[in-house]
């Protein structure tokens, strides 16, 4: 009984996800966001329906084939949806006009078919005594849009970096951001605190960096 409510609930959201699969193609302005839809809606549908026959038959030979069309499903749609789309675009498939964001624009050559420009690059920053930005938050740092902390070594453990995260003395970090970027990101790393005063127990002010 209820191996029968499994199989039928597979079988319905599955239907399901065929279905938006496609609406989603006559519903889509532009061939790129119909390959979204389609692509991620009817492998998840189909997924669900061949676990229902896998199922319902309980047969280890047709669950076996089950998983290996799921897997070879799986891992083929996400090459052939990124060939389609790569294939429309170098093509001049025309973008929807309500397309906000085109990050290929100005960095595909179109007669050798590859990405020009420059890499985003890693770079290491260790933070020294006195540098300013010990003691702040990486959200308070005011790194460039793009610039990505991807880990900090902390004598040896690696910390994964968050917002709140606050930078301590000996932090090396491993940094990704454009070639273009390097130049400020080196400055903030490495800039040094201001001067700050204080004052000796003979009450004269003397100053600290």
């Amino acid at each position: 009984m209820i191996l029968d409510i499994v199989e039928g609930a597979l079988l319905v959201v599955g239907c399901i996800f065929m279905l938006l699969a496609a609406v989603g193609i006559l519903r889509m302005p532009d061939l790129f966001t119909r390959l979204q839809v389609t692509s991620k809606a009817s492998v998840f549908g189909m997924t669900c329906i061949i676990s229902a026959s896998a199922l319902h038959f309980a047969d280890p030979a047709v669950t076996a084939r089950a998983i290996v069309i799921i897997a070879f499903v799986v891992l083929t749609m996400p090459v052939a949806t990124h060939l389609l789309a790569r294939a429309g675009y170098t093509t001049n498939t025309p973008l929807s006009p309500e397309t906000v964001v085109n990050e290929l624009a100005g960095h595909y050559d179109p007669t050798t078919h590859t990405l020009v420009g420059a890499e985003p690059r890693s770079r290491m920053f260790d933070l020294a005594p006195g540098a300013a930005v010990v003691g702040k938050r990486i959200a308070e740092l005011g790194l460039p849009a793009g610039v990505l902390i991807r880990a900090i070594d902390r004598e040896g453990v690696t910390v994964v970096p968050r917002g709140q995260t606050i930078l301590e003395v000996g932090d090396r970090l491993d940094v990704l951001a454009e070639p273009a970027e390097l130049g400020r990101v080196r400055e903030i790393f490495q800039a040094q605190a201001a001067a700050t005063a204080t004052d000796d127990p003979d009450g004269k002010s003397s100053a600290s960096s």
